[in-house]
């Protein structure tokens, strides 16, 4: 990584580096708790209405697998949040500056960083998934429910299982703490690993994951809303098509990591020199899913709104069996 090639373990300068709470990068810190603590709460109340439905009378305008993967990705979300902080606000921050100068390249380093490319990965696979769920009651209508049932019992296992493939190299390598360089103030850091197996370049498959899911996801959803455009005149019920809107918004803006991760995977590839200028700003930018996904999902689902409950049970009892699962 062009960013710096020097890990900062065992150097007096920074062991001695004394945190200063009242800087600009704490604040930068700081800032997105504003919403990321409310988004959490949104994320927990998700959650709540997801197991009230699994555990109650099922609402018809939710496929009840679109839900669990809605609810896995967010609380996943929590997780790629967390890791997010640990290994790249914090470290520009320096408060762990002193601590990281302090330990010899180790494993728990390496975890830390582990963790971040993990969850990275993850975000990239429930949107493809959503989107195919989405797709199979527009196909298959009569034997949907069947078909999303075996598809989420097979492929919520297998994404928390594929980012190892990518990333089992990292098992002997150590982590260490590297300056930040460029127009970065003394003491800010980034966690970094060294020694792994074949000295594989990580950047090769966040690329090619980046390039395949972009288009995967792009191709679903193209072919949902053109089947959705011939169906549109069959399907009368405004409830049901604000949760049809509601699960597209909430599929887009999942696909904003992508976007943000792609640009700034292309800016290492390219203009390396420039990474240390664009890593600052991908944090903020996938933000914009963690945020954008659960509130657009809570805000405009009828599935979250009691009143429009209770109209679409009585526009289900009215009209029968409704394929309203996408």
């Amino acid at each position: 990584m062009d960013m710096n090639n020097v890990s900062i373990q065992g150097n007096p300068l920074y062991i001695n580096y004394e945190f200063d709470f009242f800087t600009f990068p704490v604040l930068v810190a700081c800032i997105p708790l504003s919403y990321l603590i409310p988004t959490i709460f949104i994320i927990f109340k998700v959650f709540k209405v997801y197991i009230r439905q699994f555990l109650g009378k099922k609402d018809d305008t939710m496929n009840p697998h679109v839900f669990l993967v809605i609810v896995a990705s967010q609380i996943t979300s929590i997780f790629y949040m967390i890791s997010d902080y640990i290994t790249i606000r914090l470290p520009f921050s320096g408060i762990l500056t002193s601590w990281c100068a302090s330990q010899e390249p180790n494993h728990l380093l390496k975890m830390l960083f582990f963790f971040s490319i993990y969850f990275t990965f993850v975000s990239w696979l429930f949107p493809f998934l959503l989107s195919a769920l989405r797709l199979i009651p527009v196909y298959f209508p009569r034997k949907h429910s069947k078909l999303c049932a075996r598809i989420t019992k097979f492929a919520l296992p297998s994404i928390y299982f594929y980012p190892l493939i990518f990333t089992f190299t990292l098992i002997p390598a150590m982590g260490t703490c590297r300056q930040l360089l460029g127009p970065y103030q003394f003491g800010a850091i980034f966690i970094w690993f060294t020694g792994n197996w074949f000295d594989l370049k990580l950047i090769n498959g966040i690329v090619l994951n980046l390039a395949i899911w972009l288009i995967l996801c792009s191709i679903s959803n193209l072919m949902l809303y053109l089947k959705l455009k011939k169906l549109k005149s069959n399907r009368k019920s405004v409830i049901l098509q604000r949760a049809e809107m509601s699960l597209t918004l909430t599929t887009f803006s999942m696909l904003l990591s992508f976007i943000t991760n792609l640009f700034c995977a292309m800016i290492f590839l390219i203009f390396p020199s420039l990474t240390v200028y664009f890593i600052a700003l991908r944090p903020f930018a996938n933000d914009c899913e963690i945020v954008f996904a659960p509130w657009i999902f809570y805000l405009t689902h009828p599935i979250f709104k009691k009143k429009q409950r209770v109209a679409c049970k009585k526009e289900v009892s009215r009209v029968g069996t409704l394929h309203t699962t996408y």
